[in-house]
């Protein structure tokens, strides 16, 4: 990306029709993987 960093496809895990959790990771200039979560249901 422009700012050095590379998003990746995001990722959606549902349970019974109930979305649970939504993220993606990026990689940063110097190859640390973040992972970055969507608030909403546990992760307030």
């Amino acid at each position: 990306g422009a700012l050095g960093f590379n998003p990746r496809k995001i990722v959606e895990f549902n349970h019974h029709g109930v979305r649970i959790a939504r993220f993606f990771f990026i990689e940063d200039p110097d190859g640390y993987k973040i992972e970055v979560l969507q608030r909403g249901g546990r992760f307030q």
